[in-house]
């Protein structure tokens, strides 16, 4: 969850949340798919990265069948992203509801122009369906990456390589 706040964050900085969703045509802007793509990506890596640390902290049984083990990882990858995924879901449900306490339906339907209520439907339905696809998706990239950070573990794959020297703690 951290790092797909932190990746949403970083899209919103760089410029994402401030284009304007309506092309001076009536049509909705391609700002509005980078912004879904980018909501696509941030919920893959952020699955990947979840699971690579679930199936690469998981401990081994040495008994286990090298199948069982690769199933083990990718369930607890599995897991990290089914969790992850509850509590942004409620999160959202909980954010809207307050958004929505104390607004009067009828009074606000009234002010909205008919144009920008189909563009606030068609941007709905984009970015449900980028956050849906990214959210189907975040679940195998979490199964795999676990399963890669789980045989990883087995085969003692040293990770330091991939930190820079200034972060390695020194032994």
């Amino acid at each position: 969850m951290a790092t797909s706040t932190v990746l949403v964050q970083f899209g919103g900085a760089s410029g994402l949340a401030l284009g304007d969703p309506m092309l001076a045509s009536g049509d909705p802007s391609w700002q509005v798919l980078v912004a879904s793509l980018w909501l696509f990506v941030a919920a893959l890596a952020s699955s990947a990265g979840g699971g690579y640390i679930a199936g690469r902290m998981r401990s081994r049984w040495s008994d286990a069948a090298k199948s069982e083990v690769e199933f083990r990882d990718g369930v607890h990858g599995l897991s990290v992203w089914a969790v992850s995924t509850l509590a942004v879901a409620a999160f959202a449900a909980i954010t809207a509801a307050l958004a929505a306490a104390g607004v009067d339906p009828a009074a606000t339907a009234a002010e909205v122009p008919t144009n920008v209520a189909e563009y606030t439907r068609t941007i709905t339905v984009v970015y449900g369906f980028a956050t849906g696809a990214a959210a189907a998706l975040g679940a195998g990239a979490a199964w795999w990456f676990a399963s890669l950070g789980g045989s990883h573990r087995d085969e003692g794959t040293d990770v330091h390589l991939l930190t820079p020297g200034f972060l390695r703690v020194s032994r």
